[in-house]
């Protein structure tokens, strides 16, 4: 679920970012951008139908709202009948240009519904589709023809929650809103065994053509979440899919007896299989006799610590064919791609090619099962062996790996055809003993590290094993740039901008954590409700009064345990406000705090004093919405299961002349084109722990910053003592860490590691120039997994950017201690790119354990290295001549450090908060 702020009054700016006022909108902790109004020259509001624009492969003549049919946004009105009044009224379109129904921003609870031809269901980023838990609001459907019976009960299933039978052209798309399908309850008469049909299915389009399912997010299925089946000329893209990954049966995306597939940039959090390809259960599949094929699966990032990322079955009985897997990463999961059938499947999974997967902590990477069971009666034919062969996988590599490869055949049906190469496997610790277990298997390997079992043999003339180099004929279908109204809304650029500004120190400033029951942590002696203070949550009344009021109250509980104000349910509206110290800021997950649009309830503020002038505008900046000076022990969180946030104007999360920083468990993403959306920024902070986040973005993932050039000189407040870990980063312009380029009060003892790059232009990036002076020193970084990148290591020192002329060029930066170790990276142009400063060299670079693959279309020059100094050990392909290996044939590690920072240490306690007063 995404944080639910609303910003509501300032015009949009230019590209060029020409702002209101004098000041800057300068955006120093966490903004999220979301819709409100746009005004009129005379600051009045104009009423207009803005548009937004998305992609799809068809754009609609017609369009409606689901609110033109009675429906209400509050989370408590069922709004199935208009769901489907509106699909009805909107189908006599279909032969006129098609029609979209647009769901605007609300809680929209709704019973199972279904779509029709030349149609498309957008959902606004602040539009939440709540699944109902009435098992009256879903119809029951007879199993489908290829299963025979229920995979739940042998009895019928439950319709899905967005449906379609028999469609041409239809779309379901938006920015990012949201369909949650509230499975908890689903998934506790499934443990019971209290269910007589078979759980519903999020999505399931049957027996369509033209399938289009992009840019939305996917919470809590109750069952399988996008299940295309009887399908062709299907592409899902953009996913966000998440489910607890104790929940069962919670696959991500199946096709089934499909054809001509696209799947891509998607990332899943799965109780279950990330994807799963399926085609039909046994003999009624044998019968139904409709294979999956022509699938393309690409840029997928899955999480799921039981289950597999592709999974091949296990019901596969119409055949899987055709296939192919590229840049695939896999984070904390069973295993890659797992082929799983058995006797009874009959059919074949052949023809399958994988290419560019990066895993790490699996249990295993290499996984097929011919025994895996589980038939739908015991009329299926124990002699309908199934068909395995040319199974190829090339260019992977793993990290914190339990056991390479489970390979089971079956007996008198031997898998045939499989073919490795060019893999390289870290094992875990403690590995299992048996690093290989194969029986019934034949195939070849070439480059393959642990070496396979005997089954398996090495052949040298297998330089790479195949993938195929022509495309599908969904891989040509383009997007059109579509337009979708906004309604009688206005449009502004809106964020949530929450600064924490402390000189001496913050016990704790986080983003969130959760029990399973959504009850936060972090705890305080008392208590308040925004509404004993006057709050009305209408969207109309300003409450800047109240938070001011109420937070002004709660000061006084400081020194006595502390306090904690809730802001409950509703739409509330407020100019900025400051917080207080031993206090936190609670709010509902329905609480949606919007920003006033009157400039007079905006301070303006002079710029940080470790920049002199404004990042986008020399001159001033606005105060933020929530903000902070001089705090201790404050924390700012929401009940919510995960923290998403979306298309940030400018830095995401900015914590700056901080101490005690917990940073954790976020997803941040924004378009990679987007400019300076860096994800978390540390800034002048001391024992800072940043863990556990996923981040895509414009620009860096994560920069560190500590003031600019003789600003940050002077004030003289360096960033220290900080532990980056389990970070996964997409930044296609951008690095994945960055040192900079605002370093002037100093970056010492960081350390990252556990850290993954997709589609990142480099690893952990240098940047700094001559006027920064200070230091970047005592750098540490291991255990990094890169895949499709630019650079690996880069390091630039004439990174250029100044606040004014008044600089030093004489003020050098010492870069020095720089430390990389056990790093693997695939699809690369250019390894190294280490520039820096000439009679200011950067030293004590140290590289070890570092395995490079190169890109097709990579650069000639692999290193280009000038004034610099260092060492390297086992780094392939080979450093320059700056950086020579000391100890040919051995592999001597770079310093890491063994102890632990006093962040470390810091344990998160469980706290309660008052029961909800009735909703505004």
């Amino acid at each position: 679920m995404k944080l639910q702020f609303l910003f509501k009054g300032f015009k949009i700016m230019s590209p060029k970012y020409s702002l209101v006022k004098a000041g800057v909108l300068y955006n120093v902790a966490i903004w999220v951008l979301l819709m409100s109004a746009i005004r009129g020259s005379e600051g009045k509001l104009v009423k207009r139908h803005p548009t937004i624009s998305y992609r799809a492969v068809n754009c609609r003549k017609h369009s409606a709202f689901i609110t033109e049919f009675g429906a209400k946004g509050d989370g408590k009105t069922l709004n199935t009948k208009s769901f489907k009044s509106a699909i009805k009224h909107l189908s006599k379109f279909a032969p006129d240009g098609g029609a979209q129904l647009i769901i605007p921003p609300g809680r929209w609870l709704t019973g199972s519904f279904s779509l029709i031809s030349h149609f498309t269901l957008y959902l606004h980023k602040d539009a939440v589709v709540l699944a109902s838990q009435d098992e009256k609001d879903w119809p029951i459907l007879p199993p489908l023809p290829s299963y025979g019976k229920g995979r739940d009960a042998p009895a019928g299933r439950y319709q899905g929650l967005i449906s379609g039978t028999n469609l041409t052209d239809v779309v379901i798309t938006g920015a990012n809103g949201t369909i949650d399908g509230q499975g908890e309850a689903w998934w506790t008469k499934f443990r019971s065994n209290k269910l007589t049909e078979t759980r519903p299915h999020m999505i399931e389009l049957m027996y369509s053509n033209g399938v289009q399912i992009s840019d939305i997010t996917l919470l809590n299925a109750p069952f399988w979440n996008v299940h295309p089946v009887y399908c062709r000329d299907v592409i899902i893209s953009g996913l966000t899919i998440l489910a607890p990954t104790h929940s069962p049966n919670t696959d991500g995306i199946d096709p089934d007896s499909c054809s001509n597939v696209r799947i891509e940039n998607n990332y899943i959090v799965s109780g279950d299989d990330c994807i799963a390809i399926k085609s039909g259960w046994d003999e009624y599949g044998n019968r139904f006799n409709m294979p999956t094929q022509h699938v393309i699966i690409r840029y997928l990032t899955c999480i799921s610590p039981t289950s597999a990322t592709i999974a091949l079955g296990s019901e596969m009985s119409g055949g899987i064919r055709n296939v192919r897997a590229e840049h695939i990463t896999a984070i904390d999961t069973e295993s890659g791609i797992r082929i799983k059938s058995s006797p009874g499947r009959g059919a074949f999974v052949k023809d399958i090619f994988v290419r560019k997967m990066t895993m790490k902590t699996m249990k295993y990477v290499f996984w097929m099962t011919g025994y895996y069971g589980a038939h739908p009666d015991p009329y299926f034919n124990p002699r309908a062996l199934p068909t395995i062969k040319n199974i190829n996988y090339m260019d992977m590599v793993a990290e914190n790996v339990s056991m390479p490869g489970y390979m089971e055949g079956i007996k008198g049906d031997v898998f045939k055809g499989i073919c490795m190469s060019n893999v390289t496997i870290g094992l875990a610790s403690k590995p299992m003993e048996m690093l290989w277990n194969c029986t019934n298997v034949e195939g070849v390997t070439n480059r393959v590290m642990p070496r396979p079992c005997g089954l398996l043999r090495e052949d040298k003339k297998v330089v790479e094993c195949p993938f195929p180099e022509d495309r599908l004929p969904i891989e040509e279908v383009e997007l059109k740039n579509c337009v979708a109204p906004l309604a009688a809304y206005e449009v502004v650029l809106a964020f949530l901008s929450v600064i924490v500004l402390l000189s001496i120190n913050l016990v704790e400033c986080r983003t969130l954590r959760v029990l399973e029951d959504g009850v936060p942590k972090g705890c305080r002696k008392h208590g308040a409700f925004l509404t004993d203070f006057g709050g009305v949550g209408d969207g109309k009344t300003s409450n800047t009064k109240a938070f001011r009021s109420a937070i002004a109250s709660l000061s006084k509980y400081a020194s006595d345990g502390g306090a904690e104000l809730i802001v409950p349910p509703g739409k509330w509206l407020t100019g900025s406000f400051n917080l207080t110290s031993s206090f936190t800021l609670y709010l509902d997950k329905d609480a949606v705090l919007i920003a006033s649009q009157d400039e007079s309830e905006w301070p303006v503020l002079p710029p940080l004093p470790s920049y002199g002038k404004g990042r986008d505008a020399p001159a001033g900046r606005y105060a933020s919405l929530i903000f902070g000076t001089n705090l201790t022990d404050v924390v700012i969180t929401v009940q919510i299961f995960n923290l998403t946030l979306l298309n940030s104007p400018s830095w995401n999360v900015h914590p700056i002349y901080s101490s005690n920083v917990i940073v954790q468990g976020l997803t941040i993403l924004a378009p990679v084109d987007s400019p300076n959306t860096d994800g978390i920024n540390p800034d002048s902070c001391t024992n800072v722990r940043i863990e556990d986040s996923y981040i895509v973005s414009g620009d860096d993932c994560i920069a560190i910053k500590s003031g600019w050039d003789q600003y940050g000189i002077k004030f003289g407040m360096p960033t220290q003592h900080v532990n980056i870990r389990r970070i996964t980063c997409i930044s296609p312009d951008s690095a994945t860490i960055a040192l900079g380029s605002e370093m002037s009060g100093g970056i010492q003892d960081v350390r990252a590691e556990q850290i993954t790059a997709i589609n990142t232009e480099s690893g952990v990036r240098i940047k700094t120039a001559p006027g920064r002076g200070a230091f970047v020193k005592d750098i540490f970084v291991k255990g990094m997994t890169l895949s499709t990148m630019k650079y690996v290591f880069w390091m630039t020192g004439d990174y250029g950017s100044h606040p004014d002329p008044g600089f030093d060029p004489k003020a050098l930066p010492i870069i020095s201690g720089i430390n990389y170790q056990d790093v693997t990276a695939v699809d690369v142009q250019m390894s190294g790119n280490l520039a820096g400063i000439e009679n200011d060299k950067f030293t004590g670079i140290c590289l070890s354990n570092v395995t490079i693959f190169l890109a097709e279309k990579h650069y000639k020059v692999q290193w280009n290295c000038t004034n610099i100094e260092g060492v390297t050990s086992g780094v392939n392909p080979q450093a320059c001549d700056l950086l020579p290996d000391k100890q040919p044939g051995k592999v001597v590690p770079c310093p890491f450090p063994t102890d632990k920072l006093p962040i470390d240490d810091v344990e998160l306690k469980i706290c309660t908060v008052r029961p909800k007063p009735p909703r505004y």
